[in-house]
């Protein structure tokens, strides 16, 4: 199963732009614990995660619009979606620890007293679940601010696996037919 170069380099240059989104997030974590202790940060949290979701959903769809115009095998976009998925989830983990840390109560649910590395692979696990819609959840959000960014992931959940998953081919065929007739003639 070979992979086109093209899908890899797309790969890697997105890689490079969510880490540094993902960067800003955890930046935000030392910020809030070393200058800004009375600021309530997680209102900025909020706003950038929210910033965050448009910017992976517009991403996304200008990939697959890309994507829909070259030949590629179903697997690899497959190859890309599951990326996308991996740093969607990855990053949301990062969101529900910065809200954790900013306020303590934001989450029930989860052992006192976890080490940084625990306590993300819990919201690690916390985000995969609500992206996959299982359901086999012990952490629950408790304030409005954990609640809206499980609803900004549930969301991008949404329409990653319902409306570009599960039918990329039809959604590729109506990117190439909507195309002006100019374009269309042009090709053939």
């Amino acid at each position: 199963m070979k992979i086109d170069r093209y899908i890899i380099k797309t790969i890697i240059k997105t890689f490079v732009e969510y880490t540094l989104i993902i960067s800003l997030g955890i930046f935000l974590i030392f910020l809030d614990e070393n200058e800004f202790a009375g600021l309530e940060i997680k209102y900025l949290i909020l706003i950038l995660a929210g910033f965050k979701s448009w910017y992976f959903f517009v991403k996304g769809f200008r990939r697959i619009s890309e994507f829909s115009g070259l030949d590629l095998k179903y697997y690899e976009f497959l190859v890309f979606i599951a990326f996308n998925i991996s740093v969607i989830v990855i990053s949301f983990g990062f969101d529900y620890l910065c809200i954790y840390k900013t306020d303590m109560g934001s989450f029930s649910g989860l052992p006192k007293d976890l080490e940084y590395p625990s306590l993300f692979f819990k919201f690690i696990y916390f985000s995969l679940m609500i992206f996959t819609n299982i359901g086999i959840i012990k952490i629950v959000p408790e304030n409005t601010e954990a609640e809206i960014l499980v609803i900004f992931e549930a969301i991008l959940s949404f329409i990653t696996i319902i409306f570009i998953l599960s039918d990329f081919l039809s959604l590729k065929e109506s990117l190439v037919t909507s195309k002006p007739k100019d374009e269309r003639d042009i090709k053939e």
